[in-house]
């Protein structure tokens, strides 16, 4: 069998009906692909009832029953040991893939067979067709997903590129080494298992890829809402095993992005954010600077009133530090009513953004 595509469900039955059916139609399960679905304790009868009417497909799709919920990388690790693919396409089933995606992982493993243990496809939020995910960066060691909330549309998401680890809501790894390197960690239950096996293969040597052309809509959180584990503990088990391996990389995602004439300019620099750090990796980007503000903040930014009418009037350029490009954009009036067209955005997921595109 030439790749496996492995999936964990449990008791939404739309989700689960409109995952499947798009899946089916969106894959060519004819140039030698199975299906291997692992109920997760699911007790939805109309779910079940759905799951079991998919013997009659004309696909090869095999159905695995578990009479007890057993979280995500257990489950995984059970439809691994009974599918046959020698690729594995890890798929959540709030993950929508475009027509050819899974065939577009599956086709960059073989050809770099070599050089890459995991690639990554492109995903994006159907809600605003902005980024969810197009892999993880490290600042610190808090980790996000690179340029979340960022236009698919622009030149930086175009880019194929490594990643320190990805997320295998949408991610094919070859079987062998998703072996070799210890199968989903069984401890975690219900978040950082793909995260740290990706981890481990970078670790080990082998490259972990972001691939643009692999396209796929993530409702994100539908697949494990239902799983009331909390993740904090889970967290710290990860830091205290590979907190020491963690390397600070959002540096490479921002300087790309960073023009001649935003290199030009000089900054008072407005701090938002509620990560540490901002300016050693600001004088490591030699972004021109002429001071800090301090303001760590949480959640939505409202600019009306954190800061007094005179912010508006400054006559020099503003660099906003925040954790999320999302925080910042209901802030439509301070924005137009600022009028420099040279302040901008940076914030925790690499994005960097001109404070004007998010005067609408």
């Amino acid at each position: 069998m030439r790749y496996s595509i492995i999936v964990a469900i449990d008791n939404n039955y739309a989700l689960t009906n409109n995952f499947i059916e798009n899946l089916l139609l969106t894959t060519t399960f004819e140039d030698n692909g199975e299906l291997v679905i692992i109920s997760d304790d699911c007790k939805d009868i109309e779910t079940i009832n759905y799951l079991e009417s998919l013997s009659d497909r004309s696909f090869p799709i095999k159905v695995i029953y578990n009479k007890e919920k057993i979280g995500y990388g257990k489950a995984n690790n059970i439809a691994v040991e009974n599918s046959s693919g020698d690729i594995l396409v890890f798929i959540n089933s709030d993950v929508f893939p475009v027509c050819g995606s899974i065939q577009c992982l599956v086709s960059y493993l073989e050809k770099n067979n070599h050089t890459v243990g995991a690639v990554q496809g492109l995903l994006i939020y159907p809600q605003n067709n902005r980024v969810q995910s197009t892999g993880h960066l490290f600042i610190d060691l808090q980790n996000t997903h690179v340029y979340q909330n960022c236009f698919v549309q622009k030149d930086i998401i175009k880019k194929e590129g490594c990643r320190q680890a990805l997320s295998t809501a949408f991610c094919a790894i070859p079987r062998n080494i998703f072996i070799e390197n210890g199968k989903f960690n069984e401890y975690y239950y219900n978040a950082y298992e793909g995260f740290e096996l990706t981890l481990k293969i970078n670790l080990s040597g082998l490259k972990c890829m972001y691939y643009p052309e692999a396209i796929a809509y993530h409702i994100a959180g539908g697949t494990r809402s239902s799983m009331n584990i909390y993740e904090d503990q889970q967290g710290k088990y990860f830091i205290q095993h590979w907190g020491n391996k963690l390397v600070t990389d959002i540096e490479q995602y921002i300087r790309p992005q960073l023009n001649k004439e935003i290199q030009n300019e000089i900054y008072s620099v407005i701090i938002l954010s509620q990560l540490a750090g901002w300016k050693r990796i600001i004088k490591n980007l030699a972004l021109n600077t002429n001071g800090y503000i301090y303001h760590p903040h949480s959640g939505e930014i409202n600019l009306y009133q954190l800061f007094p009418y005179s912010f508006l009037d400054f006559g020099g350029n503003y660099l906003f530090i925040i954790d999320s490009i999302k925080n910042i954009a209901g802030n439509n009036n301070w924005i137009k009513n600022r009028e420099n067209f040279h302040d901008i955005v940076i914030d925790s997921h690499g994005n960097v953004m001109a404070l004007q595109e998010f005067a609408t």
